[in-house]
């Protein structure tokens, strides 16, 4: 009997034991899996403290070395991260062709976006990216919309049962619209905040120094040039003269008429004088 029992406490005494181990195993993995996490977030998105309510943005400046194939492979990129193009500006002034695109990017994408934007720069000129956490924004927001929304219950309610003197209905009546018009623009803040949150922001300009055009612009025309300009301007000039004396022809029909009646009546009379 006492072997019996001497044999149980062993048994208790080691299931015991096997238990707390389980259980230490167990937290072990648990906050191997947490550290995991974290450091997945971490090294997925840089720009974020793995909360969900920050708004990102980026403004890159930089020279490339032709602005074409540079767009060309921007755009494969943008079409890579499901992202897209709001606004795009090219404009030339000498010595340099620019282009300003604005891009939309969701923002898990946004730092993969900005790496492959990277490969493009052989200068920098600026590389400025900001985050706004709008968490607190997003809480104050919902609470208000939510207040709102009771005060107008209440006074829809005071419609409905028509409790209390017309002036107090009517009163009631004006409120509920002026709650309305307050719950659709915190409705119209909070969806362009969910859309600024899923959609960051890149403001790329991008330029090329173009040296060749603007050589060609200060040196002048090539004597080729000018001989085949001065050759259009001689011929452009003669048809000129030719189209003015067409304008004259009633008085160049009405002179000669003229120098015909004149020799008539007056060239016997000469011709007998120089006899």
């Amino acid at each position: 009997m006492k072997k019996l029992m001497l044999f149980s406490l062993i048994g208790i005494v080691l299931l015991s034991c096997s238990v707390k181990k389980n259980e230490s195993a167990q937290s072990t993995e648990q906050t191997a899996d947490t550290k995991s996490q974290v450091n997945t977030v971490l090294a997925r998105d840089l720009y974020s403290n793995a909360n969900e309510k920050i708004i990102k943005a980026a403004q890159y400046r930089f020279q490339v070395a032709n602005v074409k194939k540079s767009q060309e492979i921007i755009e494969t990129s943008v079409r890579k991260y499901s992202a897209y193009i709001s606004s795009s500006t090219l404009k030339l002034e000498n010595p340099l062709l620019e282009d300003h695109i604005v891009i939309r990017v969701p923002s898990e994408y946004f730092e993969d976006l900005l790496k492959d934007i990277d490969t493009q720069a052989i200068y920098i000129n600026e590389r400025k990216i900001t985050t706004d956490d709008v968490a607190k924004e997003f809480v104050d927001l919902e609470s208000r919309l939510r207040t709102k929304r009771e005060v107008e219950q209440r006074y829809a309610e005071i419609l409905r049962s028509k409790a209390g003197s017309i002036e107090e209905l009517l009163k009631a009546e004006q409120k509920i619209g002026e709650l309305h018009e307050e719950i659709e623009a915190t409705i119209s803040r909070i969806n362009y905040l969910h859309d600024q949150v899923r959609y960051s922001t890149i403001n790329l300009e991008f330029y090329q120094t173009v040296n060749q055009e603007v050589s060609q612009i200060t040196s002048g025309p090539s004597f080729g040039q000018r001989f085949s300009n001065a050759l259009a301007s001689g011929l452009s000039g003669a048809l000129e003269i030719v189209i003015g004396l067409t304008y004259l022809w009633p008085l160049l029909i009405i002179a000669s008429i003229a120098f015909l009646l004149w020799r008539r009546k007056y060239g016997t009379i000469f011709k007998k004088h120089l006899h």
